[in-house]
């Protein structure tokens, strides 16, 4: 039997990058997520540099998983076929593409773990889940400092991430300027959508030195009328 050798202390960081749809995170924020020391996730992430890759281009750095290991699929699927939902073991798993020709077929959601007896069974696609009228939505949103240097100064904006697998972006005004210089841009365009804020948790401040920090929001709404 084929057996895991992805190191514990990978999986436990693994974890939160599942749960967030691998969106990208700094070092002090996953130090925040799995109750950490920062120098503990840098020590982690050092020793096990074949899972991560590491954007030094932003400030803070950008942590994201490296796409094309087999092994984190197939982690991430908890070895399950994801066409026949069976739990087989590790030899017995491969992993199918949703589009074989998309560009960069490594993306997450492109990846399916399917056992020996489904990998030439056709990918069907799941049926949306259709909600009940007058359910409450939930919304998490991780919402970043980004400090960049233009025309040699440096200026500050936010972006935002809500771990839908889109990745992180700021607000653009119609001339495609950057729109969101406050946590207050962001919070009032989820508001205009319907998004009412639950609680806001300040993180462990990336840029305490000017008195910066980042922000976790919880909003709810309450969904649509079916038509």
């Amino acid at each position: 039997m084929k057996i895991l050798t992805i190191p514990q202390s990978v999986q436990e960081i693994l974890d939160k990058f599942i749960q967030s749809n691998f969106s990208r995170f700094s070092y002090k924020y996953l130090a925040d997520r799995l109750g950490l020391k920062v120098d503990t996730v840098i020590q982690r992430i050092s020793r096990n540099k074949e899972y991560f890759e590491i954007d030094d281009s932003e400030r803070p750095s950008r942590i994201s998983i490296k796409k094309g290991i087999k092994e984190i699929y197939f982690y991430r699927d908890k070895n399950q076929c994801q066409l026949c939902q069976r739990i087989v073991d590790l030899e017995n798993l491969t992993l199918r593409y949703r589009n074989p020709y998309q560009e960069n077929k490594f993306e997450w959601r492109n990846v399916l773990s399917v056992c020996d007896e489904c990998k030439e069974k056709e990918i069907i696609k799941k049926i949306k889940r259709v909600k009940k009228p007058g359910t409450v939505e939930y919304k998490e949103v991780y919402i970043r400092l980004v400090s960049k240097m233009k025309e040699d100064k440096r200026f500050y904006y936010y972006e935002f991430d809500e771990y839908d697998g889109t990745g992180e972006f700021p607000l653009l005004d119609e001339n495609n300027n950057i729109a969101s210089k406050t946590v207050g841009d962001v919070l009032n365009y989820f508001g205009s959508d319907g998004w009412d804020v639950v609680h806001i948790e300040t993180l462990r401040g990336e840029y305490d030195d000017a008195g910066y920090e980042d922000f976790q929001v919880f909003f709810k709404r309450k969904g649509e009328q079916d038509e």
